[in-house]
């Protein structure tokens, strides 16, 4: 009997410690001040630094530095960074010592695309349209030439009527097709750019050649693209593969090498 009210007696005492001691330090944090900021963005794009973090609060109102931190609205300051076309997500946390840590997330374009009216956009790792931006420019593929209004803002489109059906493709498979290339170890460093030409045509820009790759349509495209692997690997291992100024992959039963 005297051992259960003993272990009674002990928790109570634990539970009557902690319950001050959580009391005491809510009551502390109230008057903890912020006393410095702790921002840390992702890597490896630069579309925000911290002198656009800071003119984005400025431009709302808001004051951090030596405020209360029971005061600042963290929520208010996540949507706020949030709103920005660059920023995936936005998270604020404070610590007893009165830092203030604000994390960002940015959002990570896949490719560049450039319009027939020199509309410039980037799609994100989410197929979503993302703007440039002035300060900074992502290393990524950039797709040009015969590319309309329409076939950009597809990309996002629910109604099926919207969809520039002069394409043999959606822009959505052309992301995917980026996204294949950006995952290759071969075609990632590559293939630096795309080009539409005006019958609709794929042709691929590499880094290394004086060459073209006649793509054509995305039909097949892992097909067509290992074809030319085996063709860079050991066809190429054998001649110079500056004599050819195209590689047309168009037709996938066969590969067509014209030379200068």
């Amino acid at each position: 009997m005297k051992k259960a009210i003993f272990k009674i007696t002990k928790w109570l005492l634990l539970l009557t410690y902690i319950v001050f001691m959580l009391s005491f330090a809510n009551k502390k944090s109230d008057n903890i001040i912020c006393s410095s900021i702790n921002l840390i963005i992702d890597k490896p794009h630069k579309f925000i630094d911290e002198e656009s973090v800071n003119k984005l609060l400025n431009t709302n109102n808001i004051k951090i530095d030596s405020c209360i931190i029971d005061s600042i609205n963290f929520d208010e300051i996540e949507n706020i960074l949030e709103a920005s076309p660059f920023i995936r997500n936005a998270e604020l946390y404070s610590k007893f010592n009165g830092q203030l840590n604000i994390i960002i997330k940015q959002r990570n374009p896949v490719m560049r695309i450039i319009t027939n009216n020199n509309e410039h956009y980037y799609i994100d790792d989410e197929s979503s349209l993302m703007p440039i931006c002035n300060n900074y420019t992502a290393n990524v593929i950039t797709v040009t030439g015969n590319i309309s209004h329409t076939f950009v803002t597809s990309i996002d489109a629910t109604d099926i009527k919207t969809i520039d059906k002069s394409y043999p493709y959606t822009l959505r498979e052309l992301f995917n097709y980026v996204s294949f290339l950006n995952e290759h170890e071969l075609w990632k460093n590559q293939i630096t750019q795309i080009y539409i030409n005006d019958s609709k045509d794929i042709e691929l820009i590499p880094r290394v050649g004086n060459h073209i790759i006649m793509l054509g349509d995305l039909t097949n495209y892992k097909f067509k693209m290992g074809k030319l692997e085996a063709i860079y690997k050991k066809g190429f291992a054998l001649t110079d593969w500056n004599i050819y100024s195209v590689i047309n992959l168009k037709y996938s039963n066969q590969v067509i090498c014209k030379k200068k």
